[in-house]
């Protein structure tokens, strides 16, 4: 009797994956509403001459002297960012729709009211740039355009900061409470201890340059502090935070202050585990009550965490809350 042996069917091989993907680009107006500039269906999108995306503007410090040939050089400082978009607003149902497109795209562009620039890169990563309108040139028309459904503007914006901020850095670390490595009584046998230790705390800040952080500690303390190591961008904190407490310290010079907030009732109802990450919590929702201590605050030196990896901080605390810092990443181009 013969055997009827039935295999699997041949199957192709996957197809691989592309080696070269695009950037998807956005436009968040001033408004809230939201622009797809780098897909042709969306009806508002970028064309070719688009400035802006690389490197930002910079002027070097230079001493001379008519007694030495040359300069010399002190340092640099970089500008504020002019972007450049050639774009095209269409429609192809009808005169009042392509009207009506252009009058919610305009909207947008306003110079007291700024929006922002995303680039999603193929990794998913994003970079943003916060826009002031400046101007549109010397527009012409040579057609109608609400006879031909499009018109091609050449729209000049500002980034008064100058860099793309990235995706940010976060990072918290607990009182330094020692715990015996063998302990039979505790909730576990073998205590292994956190790497997270205040006296060894670094922070990686992959951007390409420094960032001002903002920090958060948690009560319940006595006192703390936060910096960077060596004293640079470091701040005494020489007042209590009680253990429903969440004090928030603004280090950028144009947000600075530290401000004092109760953590929600809802919040703090909520399992520890199911708790939202100090940097997570919505003002006004999570965090309620807010009192400004910046004038209570100690001797401060606030400067920005320099880019590099495993750069060393002063973090101190007295008591059994919790420092998170919130970093923002700075990137001289959009990818």
């Amino acid at each position: 009797m013969a055997n009827i042996v039935y295999g699997m069917p041949w199957a192709p091989p996957p197809t691989p994956a592309p080696n070269w993907l695009g950037m998807s680009m956005f436009w968040r107006g001033w408004d809230g509403s939201e622009w797809a500039i780098s897909d042709s269906r969306s009806g508002a999108v970028l064309l070719a001459g688009t400035r802006g995306l690389t490197l930002p503007p910079t002027s070097r410090v230079v001493d001379s002297s008519p007694a030495r040939a040359g300069s010399r050089h002190r340092g640099s400082v970089t500008s504020e960012r002019e972007v450049f978009w050639p774009i095209k607003i269409f429609h192809g149902d009808g005169s009042l729709d392509w009207v009506a497109r252009d009058r919610a795209f305009r909207r947008t562009l306003d110079p007291d009211r700024p929006g922002v620039w995303t680039v999603t890169q193929p990794s998913g990563e994003t970079r943003s740039l916060t826009l002031h309108f400046d101007n549109e040139g010397a527009q012409a028309f040579d057609t109608i355009p609400s006879l031909i459904g499009w018109a091609h503007y050449g729209l000049y914006l500002v980034a008064e900061q100058p860099y793309w901020v990235g995706d940010p850095v976060t990072r918290s670390w607990a009182a330094d409470v020692p715990m015996p490595f063998f302990d039979p009584t505790g909730p576990q046998l073998v205590n292994i201890s956190s790497a997270h230790k205040l006296a060894t705390a670094t922070l990686d800040n992959p951007g390409d340059v420094g960032s001002y952080p903002r920090w958060y500690i948690d009560g319940e303390i006595e006192s703390a502090t936060v910096g960077v190591d060596g004293g640079m961008g470091g701040v005494h904190i020489p007042f209590a935070i009680a253990a429903n407490q969440c004090l928030i310290i603004e280090t950028d010079p144009d947000v600075i202050g530290a401000t004092l907030y109760e953590i929600s009732p809802e919040q703090l109802a909520l399992d520890e585990r199911d708790r939202k990450k100090p940097s997570e919590r919505v003002v006004g929702v999570d965090l309620i009550s807010p009192v400004d201590m910046t004038a209570a605050l100690g001797p401060a030196d606030f400067q920005p965490i320099p880019a590099g990896k495993a750069v060393p901080l002063t973090l101190v605390m007295t008591g059994t809350g919790k420092i998170e810092v919130f970093l923002p990443t700075l990137w001289k181009a959009a990818w």
